[in-house]
């Protein structure tokens, strides 16, 4: 961490402070992970006072919940598909979005992972929402071709993103896998989803999960 020499003070509207101070948490993040953050080193970052942070954000772990969160809304977003897209694509334009999402705020959600906002309900309840929603598009998308979702393929569906979550999570820790190598790993793994489809969406996934389709490059 580089710190910042105070400059002369410029009066800044609430907002944009705030978002000026969480950029450099961010920053702070990517470089030291969210177990090192504290409204000390952001105001070190950014030439705020600490008190200046804490005015923004109330304490460490709100501080780091805000960070968070705004790599969960950022995967939230990444994840939407757009309603023209065929349904044999919507899997894969997923796990790239899931991937990007995640390797862009890389050291965010590897201590979301390891437990460090563990015990933070706030956050606890964006992943869930975040996880319920990509659970319900997996399965909306049975629904679009006439087939009513059952409770096991949701219950499938929903351990299957636990899978790409875990997996995911290990590949950070330190793996041989390229990224493109991981996504069609990952999209392999929907096969644990055919016994539960209907056509044509069972045939989809078989392709998808089927060995030797084009990687993405």
């Amino acid at each position: 961490m580089v710190p910042v020499t105070p400059a002369a003070r410029t009066r800044h509207e609430p907002a944009d402070r705030r978002r000026q101070l969480l950029d450099a948490a961010l920053a702070e993040v990517d470089e030291s992970g969210l177990d090192a953050l504290t409204p000390a080193t952001v105001g070190a970052r950014s030439g705020a006072s600490k008190a200046l942070v804490f005015h923004y954000f109330g304490s460490t772990v709100k501080l780091r919940r805000t960070v968070a969160l705004e790599a969960i809304t950022h995967l939230d977003h990444a994840l939407q598909t757009p309603d023209d897209m065929p349904l044999a694509e919507r899997p894969e334009h997923a796990m790239a979005a899931f991937l990007g999402s995640v390797t862009a705020h890389r050291r965010v959600w590897e201590d979301v992972w390891r437990g460090t906002l563990a015990s933070d309900d706030v956050t606890e309840a964006a992943l869930e929402r975040v996880r319920s929603d990509l659970v319900a598009r997996m399965t909306a998308t049975a629904g679009v071709i006439g087939f009513a979702p059952s409770p096991r393929l949701q219950l499938l569906a929903r351990g299957w993103v636990a899978l790409v979550e875990n997996a995911t999570a290990a590949w950070l820790g330190g793996s041989d896998l390229t990224r493109a190598e991981l996504e069609r790993l990952l999209l392999s793994s929907l096969v644990v989803l055919v016994p539960e489809l209907p056509e044509p969406a069972r045939s989809a996934v078989l392709d998808i999960s089927r060995p030797g389709v084009a990687e993405r490059g």
